[in-house]
């Protein structure tokens, strides 16, 4: 007799339990992959920030993940007269831990997910919200997939809470800023895939 039924897993990191697993139907449950949203509550086509400018949202990771690829997701519409574009991982406390290479002009097309590889893959060293962001400096930026918040662009739905998204920088053009300073909460927050 068994208590886990068919599980094979360990029984804290089951769907049940842990929904970035779920997230993503069809990917194998022993394979490390994180989602900060599910994609199946993936309804929106997020307003596109301005040229230049980051947008992060946090997801959470734990000790020992080897994180090695970001993946964005455009949404209907695609990148134009592209110069820069990467996405980048931050530490909770908005420390640039690693940056993929600058793509420069290779387009974006509508709804396409972009996967980069970071400059070095990143070994988890705590449990915690780690940041990933993008940004694309462009005469148009793509929009993204994600959802719409309720709550706006305010943090403050619980004490201590942070907006699940936010923009950040400017004129960032082909490299990430060392911190993500000041952050601006946005009632937008896109889906990244974390592997």
């Amino acid at each position: 007799m068994t208590t886990l039924g068919r599980y094979p897993g360990v029984v804290p990191d089951s769907p049940v339990f842990d929904y970035p697993y779920a997230a993503l139907p069809g990917v194998d449950q022993s394979s490390f992959v994180r989602s900060n949203i599910p994609v199946w509550a993936c309804t929106s086509d997020l307003t596109a920030t301005g040229t230049g400018v980051a947008i992060g949202t946090r997801i959470f990771l734990r000790e020992g993940d080897i994180v090695t690829y970001l993946t964005f997701v455009s949404g209907n519409t695609a990148g134009a007269t592209l110069t820069n574009w990467w996405h980048a991982l931050y530490s909770p406390s908005g420390t640039l831990i690693a940056q993929s290479a600058d793509q420069g002009s290779a387009a974006w097309a509508a709804n396409t997910a972009k996967r980069l590889a970071l400059s070095t893959p990143y070994t988890v060293e705590d449990d915690g919200w780690y940041i990933a962001a993008t940004s694309t400096t462009a005469s148009t930026v793509q929009t993204l997939i994600g959802c719409a918040p309720i709550v706006t662009a305010s943090a403050a739905v619980h004490t201590n809470s942070k907006a699940v998204g936010f923009t950040f920088g400017s004129s960032v053009a082909g490299t990430a800023p060392a911190t993500t300073g000041s952050q601006t909460g946005v009632a937008k927050c896109p889906l990244v895939i974390v592997s």
